[in-house]
């Protein structure tokens, strides 16, 4: 089985080092590497030209979800995932997760544990997730984070590509479109690590808003949401909000 993983990628030379060798020392060596940059003004480029095995290209495009949306379009495996230019994954993932997805044909997306780091590389602290529930889903209590995420070529081939009107939640969109028509499973294994800073688009405190925003009004739509399911959701985001509060205590101790 062939791994295609797609990043996207906009000056991201601080960090796109660090996630081209996490995919490229993977135990498992059947995989295509696609990075698509949004003709970036730093040093990526050059970056990308050190490396050989990589596909990549660079130019104007209209944001990360279009970004991805071209890469999948290149991609020739039967499993598919992106990986953002900041994110890692462990050198056993791929072999997980093709483990994985042999001897559970039903499944159709996976997802795992992960890694917090800083913008160091230095782990803060882990998330083991919970099995796949679709109403917790679907109320904002957990979504599948994306340096673990990996999904057979049928799901996308079915729910078609991502919404480039999302700024910050195209992959709840996409979860959710497959959460009605495919199996998930998590696999209680470290499969990435997320790297928290000030510059990621999502973790940015200039955003926290936005994000929310986009996030409820994306699960709103696809499970029409009534009172009740907007109060769930408000309550489990600031459940969410008062943990992460108490974790990045907990990593600042550490550092």
């Amino acid at each position: 089985m062939k791994i295609s993983i797609v990043t996207p990628s906009y000056n991201s030379s601080r960090y796109i080092r660090e996630t081209i060798q996490s995919v490229h020392e993977q135990s498992y060596r059947n995989f295509e590497h696609i990075v698509v940059d949004g003709q970036s003004t730093d040093q990526t480029v050059k970056i990308l030209a050190q490396y050989p095995h990589l596909r990549w290209i660079s130019e104007p495009d209209r944001g990360q979800s279009d970004a991805i949306n071209k890469g999948l379009r290149m991609a020739t495996g039967e499993i598919l995932a992106w990986q953002n230019a900041d994110d890692l994954y462990m050198p056993y993932t791929f072999k997980t997760v093709v483990d994985f997805f042999r001897a559970n044909p039903e499944v159709d997306i996976i997802y795992g544990n992960y890694a917090v780091i800083d913008e160091r590389g230095q782990e803060l602290f882990r998330i083991e997730v919970p099995r796949w529930n679709r109403w917790l889903f679907a109320h904002g209590r957990f979504v599948p984070l994306q340096p673990t995420v990996f999904w057979r070529r049928r799901v996308s081939d079915t729910i078609g590509e991502l919404d480039l009107n999302l700024h910050y939640c195209m992959d709840v969109d996409f979860f959710a479109r497959a959460s009605k028509q495919f199996t998930f499973a998590a696999i209680p294994v470290l499969l990435g690590k997320f790297r928290s800073h000030d510059t990621s688009k999502t973790q940015s405190g200039r955003h926290t808003q936005d994000v929310l925003k986009e996030y409820k009004a994306v699960l709103s739509r696809h499970y029409n949401y009534g009172v009740v399911d907007g109060l769930l959701f408000n309550l489990f985001q600031t459940r969410a909000g008062l943990a992460r509060k108490v974790l990045d205590k907990l990593a600042r101790r550490r550092q």
